[in-house]
């Protein structure tokens, strides 16, 4: 699992083992994530961790070799990596260099990582692989345009993953969370997006939670999606 050390990422990851799964779980500070893998470990689960930054890599190397040698193998791999902040910016003033971070970290680290271990996978008959991607993904969003194109290019890495590897055995699909409050700002991020309007543009007309995205993605990563590939569910409140 990628990305495990926010507040996303570590909701899924106990959500994982509540389920019975063994986790690799990486971030860019391994030690950032000891808290969290005593508590699974403390549910009776098998959990390694290792330090990796998607801009390296050398990093992204070694945690392809870390993650299938901590427990003979792999089933699932959960591609949630992120930059340490989303892009606010337009395409005519953004940084060259934080157009290439958000690439590398949501793009090319996650795809460099399935190019080892993919193949591996297949050998050993197969898996899921999950990916996150954001609406900005599908919908232009002002002052996300570098993030936004990463998330786009990783939806459409999704489904070439899907295309060139289900024969192997290897489903690939993503989920798209909307507007999720994270921690104790669903009141700020309400007033936020309320004043935006943004509200009034998805059915249920709130903020979402951390643990209404969990389902989407053991359902993905299961075998009660056995015969779904290619494909992305949106957890948006009905985002119109």
């Amino acid at each position: 699992m990628t990305g495990a050390g926010g507040l996303l990422g570590s909701d899924l990851a106990r959500a994982f083992a509540a389920e019975g799964a063994d986790l690799v779980l990486t971030t860019r500070t391994a030690a950032k994530l000891e808290p969290l893998a005593e508590e699974l470990r403390a549910m009776g689960r098998r959990v390694a961790t290792v330090a990796a930054d998607f801009t390296v890599d050398d990093d992204i190397d070694r945690l392809a070799e870390a993650a299938w040698d901590a427990f003979g193998g792999i089933d699932v791999v959960l591609l949630s990596s992120q930059p340490p902040e989303p892009n606010q910016g337009d395409l005519l003033t953004v940084a060259e260099d934080v157009l290439k971070e958000q690439h590398q970290t949501i793009v090319w680290g996650p795809l460099r990582l399935m190019r080892s271990l993919a193949p591996r996978m297949i050998e050993a008959g197969g898996g899921s692989i999950v990916t996150i991607v954001s609406s900005t993904g599908f919908e232009p969003t002002e002052g996300y345009a570098a993030y936004g194109l990463a998330k786009g290019s990783l939806w459409l890495l999704t489904r070439y993953m899907a295309l060139e590897w289900g024969r192997g055995g290897i489903r690939v699909n993503a989920f798209s969370p909307g507007l999720v409050a994270t921690g104790d700002n669903a009141e700020q991020l309400t007033e936020i997006v309320r004043a935006r309007g943004m509200l009034d543009r998805t059915a249920l007309h709130r903020v979402g939670r951390n643990e209404e995205c969990i389902g989407a993605a053991l359902y993905l990563a299961s075998d009660e999606s056995s015969f779904t590939s290619g494909q992305k569910i949106f957890v948006d409140g009905g985002r119109f």
